[in-house]
């Protein structure tokens, strides 16, 4: 028998089940892999809630006198004249600067200058205390806004002949220092983290005065 006739021919079949298979490997060897896109991470938002002022045993007001604008007034003639001057405080500002304790307990993504709060601007004997209509960022360094509207009061100055009229007006200036605690809370998992420290700002302004200096009038 002949060697090559006493070995089996492969099927159609079985041909095509192995070039299948080729074709198979050949495409899996060829295909890149499918690129998955990296899940999208939110930024965390934070919010700060709570905010309280109190005083500890070491704070406290100082008070400050500011000398306000002045004008000086003249009489050239030979009567008595008299002129209206109106007492304004246009020149006031508030001013509010925070110190925290522990700001390295927070989140590095909290920014604490981001966030405003209003501040005291009255403090009572009964250690309560009201705000100032305007809020302040909660920063180290002094900021500054007007202080707004304060009891304004016309004076009627009696001028005399020859004469010249200085007004000088100065106010005093309260500067509290207080405590305040407040909570910086993550948003989306809920978690707080408290925030401390002190707070330095002028709170009000009080017992303003004018004084009347007469001169005669430089020939």
């Amino acid at each position: 028998m002949n060697l090559f006739s006493a070995m089996k021919k492969p099927s159609l079949r079985q041909s095509l089940i192995v070039l299948g298979g080729w074709c198979s490997v050949l495409f899996l060897s060829c295909s890149k892999p499918s690129s998955v896109k990296p899940e999208e991470v939110i930024p965390a938002t934070f919010a700060l809630q709570d905010v309280r002022y109190f005083k500890a045993a070491s704070n406290g007001f100082d008070t400050v006198a500011v000398k306000l604008k002045g004008i000086t007034v003249s009489n050239p003639g030979d009567q008595l004249i008299t002129q209206p001057f109106t007492d304004t405080f246009d020149e006031l500002v508030k001013t509010s600067a925070f110190e925290v304790t522990n700001p390295n307990a927070l989140p590095k993504e909290v920014n604490l200058s981001e966030f405003s709060v209003r501040v005291p601007e009255r403090w009572y004997a009964n250690d309560s205390y009201g705000l100032f209509t305007e809020a302040f960022p909660l920063r180290t360094q002094e900021q500054q806004k007007p202080y707004g509207s304060y009891q304004k009061e016309t004076l009627n100055l009696s001028i005399p002949p020859k004469s010249t009229i200085v007004v000088d007006r100065q106010i005093q200036a309260y500067h509290l220092t207080c405590s305040f605690s407040a909570v910086v809370v993550n948003e989306a998992t809920g978690q707080r983290y408290p925030v401390s420290g002190t707070w330095k700002g002028i709170s009000h302004y009080n017992n303003a005065s004018v004084k009347l200096t007469q001169h005669p009038l430089s020939k």
